[in-house]
């Protein structure tokens, strides 16, 4: 009589434990905002990183051409305006996704990157001027890769005190290569 009372009482407690974790998995407090999973945020922080390359790789050649050219690059530019269109809309459609899933810190410096990517000024002639507008692109993108590497915990954090070691170490002996 007692194996089966021991047997009993076990699959009671499974079947409670099972109806409690359903219970808890189901309760959506109003008003908590949702993160995306992990591997969704590095999707949609991906999609913006290579919308942003495109989109400055497309707008440092136009205005390269646009520049050096002049007025013979208008009909090669003017026929790659719909590019320059599908670009911008792919940007925006980038940045909706970090919007949708992402963390305040990374969507903040995703709003940055956007806004730099879409100040280049295309027609500008001086070449200096447009490329500290170029720098201030790459320093965006940086700024926003660093985001999310922390948010997706690439980057070494405070307690991992080994790790952020050997990173150190490893990044002192690139530099060393590099010189």
């Amino acid at each position: 009589m007692t194996f089966t009372t021991s047997a009993i009482a076990a699959a009671g407690v499974r079947a409670s434990g099972s109806v409690t974790s359903a219970l808890i998995g189901h309760y959506r407090p109003t008003g908590v905002p949702r993160l995306g999973a992990k591997e969704d945020r590095a999707v949609a922080y991906r999609r913006l990183l290579d919308a942003s390359a495109r989109s400055f790789g497309f707008a440092y050649q136009y205005a390269y051409l646009r520049r050096e050219a002049g007025r013979a690059a208008n009909k090669v530019l003017l026929g790659q305006l719909s590019q320059a269109w599908e670009t911008s809309a792919e940007l925006i459609g980038a940045l909706h996704g970090v919007r949708l899933c992402g963390t305040v810190p990374v969507i903040a410096a995703a709003e940055n990157l956007v806004a730099a990517t879409s100040d280049l000024d295309l027609g500008e002639k001086d070449g200096g001027r447009f490329q500290r507008q170029a720098e201030e692109v790459v320093a965006a993108q940086a700024v926003f890769l660093e985001a999310c590497r922390v948010d997706l915990a690439y980057a070494a954090r405070w307690w991992q005190l080994l790790r952020r070691y050997k990173e150190r170490k490893f990044l002192r002996r690139q530099q060393a290569e590099r010189a």
